[in-house]
């Protein structure tokens, strides 16, 4: 058997932000609505290469396919592939060789989804905490979604501060070095294993979560739970290892006081109250996206076999 392999630049070229959107979308609310097969995560941890690997399965109900990914972070550097397998045989299907993008596109269309899903609507700044790869793609997809006009950057190292405000303002956005001042909108982006900065979050009206994605991290202060709306990629994920696991432990909240992602894309959510959204990631949405540029390369006849 020679196995389908879609490489990266076809991948690049497939994967628009209106298709990930739109299959990141449809997998969250299948997701809240019980239409998904989703098993737990298995995490790698590799401190002495400053690495870790994470392998995430998922279904969503009447997909030609369930989707394995291996997805790594190792000096900063991201890399993985997607296997395909079909849903009525098991055979694979096809591997999307994506070297992480994939992964990092889907994040930030579910964070820039409920991100704007759950902030008032006439709020045009935001305060990015943090500043990697996330850091920058949450803000640019976000500005798909609503119009913009400043950008807050925090990080802990002041050149990359620099840096990412240099990319914000060709991108026409009024970008300060001065996070810690908080906006009305936060989104934290860190691999964190302690609380970022209080003080940052305290003007916060939305705050989005997407840096703890695996036991030992730790990103919101508990205390911004407090009161807020909560919502959740997955219960049982954020609960083990995500913010809102953290803040349950601390007796901040209840453990079944949060919604669904899904369900507030799906119905919406009372913006004019404080919120906080925690994304850990699901296998679904990998799945989702994975199909959707499946189907799209077959459809063009650019697969590759090898």
């Amino acid at each position: 058997m020679t196995l389908p392999v879609i490489g990266l630049t076809e991948i690049t070229r497939i994967a628009t932000p209106d298709r990930v959107f739109g299959a990141v979308r449809d997998a969250l609310i299948a997701h809240a609505e019980g239409r998904t097969s989703v098993p737990a995560p298995m995490v790698l941890d590799f401190p002495e290469h400053a690495g870790d690997c994470h392998v995430k399965a998922g279904y969503v109900d009447g997909s030609p396919y369930f989707v394995v990914k291996v997805a790594s972070t190792f000096a900063s550097v991201n890399n993985g592939l997607m296997l395909l397998v079909d849903a009525t045989n098991g055979a694979p299907a096809a591997v999307l060789a994506d070297e992480g993008l994939l992964t990092a596109w889907r994040t930030a269309a579910a964070g820039a989804l409920i991100t704007d899903a759950m902030t008032p609507p006439d709020v045009d700044e935001v305060a990015v905490l943090g500043t990697g790869e996330q850091a920058r793609m949450q803000v640019q997809w976000l500005c798909e979604l609503r119009p913009l006009r400043r950008v807050k950057v925090w990080g802990r190292r002041p050149e990359a501060v620099e840096a990412l405000c240099a990319v914000f303002a060709e991108d026409g956005l009024d970008a300060r070095p001065d996070g810690l001042d908080g906006a009305a909108c936060v989104i934290a982006t860190t691999a964190a294993r302690e609380p970022l900065p209080v003080e940052a979050f305290r003007s916060a009206l939305h705050i989005t979560g997407i840096g703890t994605d695996m036991p030992g991290k730790g990103e919101l202060p508990v205390e911004v739970f407090a009161g807020a709306v909560i919502a959740t990629d997955d219960h049982a994920q954020c609960l083990d290892h995500g913010d809102f696991g953290n803040a349950v432990r601390a007796g901040v909240v209840g453990n079944d006081v949060d919604l669904a992602v899904g369900a507030v894309l799906r119905d919406g959510v009372d913006r004019s109250r404080r919120s906080v959204a925690d994304l850990t990631g699901i296998g679904a949405a990998d799945a989702a996206v994975a199909s959707a540029v499946l189907a799209r390369a077959t459809a063009n006849e650019s697969i590759s076999r090898q």
